[in-house]
């Protein structure tokens, strides 16, 4: 079923809200009624876009993933240097780690583990697979345009999977105890350091 720009819109503002939610509350302590008072609207107005906080919270992932995706291919579109781009992502990946409690990564991986594991799995397979796959696809970008000029395009997937990697582990250690900003610059320094 094709939807209404307004209705679009409404869904829009539906996970923008929701994302408030899930950021204060988590993921599992989250109820459709949470949602409905947050958003101001009526319980049959969500039920009209959303069956489940799961539904939600699946369109939120969605969407940031899709963010991401958009940012790195727009930027090539535009020409953008592979180095600003990922620069750029980092220093986001940074102020996110720096300030985890006021992100929706916390409600992330209560999420996956609230799942069953077969279900946990494909989530978090198709996550990082995903993650791999555009980070990949910039490291190639930045090697045909010399600009990234230390790695060889046969270690590139392996690259971006050390990034993903890193990533989550500093967003592990950033939820259970307090990064310093510089241990997240230094560990960004040392990826940037193996492929510029």
């Amino acid at each position: 079923m094709s939807l209404t720009p307004k209705a679009i819109q409404k869904k829009r503002y539906i996970l923008e809200k929701a994302s408030n939610v899930f950021i204060r509350e988590g993921y599992t302590c989250v109820t459709m009624k949470d949602i409905v008072e947050e958003c101001e609207i009526s319980r049959g107005g969500l039920y009209k876009y959303y069956g489940s906080t799961k539904e939600i919270f699946e369109d939120i992932l969605s969407l940031e993933k899709g963010n991401d995706y958009s940012y790195f291919m727009q930027s090539m579109e535009k020409n953008i240097n592979a180095i600003t781009m990922l620069n750029n992502f980092f220093q986001q990946q940074k102020n996110e780690l720096s300030n985890i409690k006021n992100t929706i990564r916390i409600a992330t991986y209560e999420f996956f583990l609230s799942q069953g594991k077969n279900t946990a799995d494909k989530f978090l397979e198709k996550y990082f697979d995903e993650a791999v796959d555009i980070i990949s696809k910039t490291l190639l970008y930045g090697i045909r345009r010399n600009e990234i000029t230390h790695l060889y395009k046969a270690d590139v997937e392996k690259t971006a999977r050390q990034i993903v990697i890193l990533l989550e582990g500093l967003s592990v250690l950033a939820m259970s105890m307090s990064v310093c900003p510089d241990l997240i610059q230094e560990q960004i320094d040392m990826i940037m350091k193996t492929i510029i």
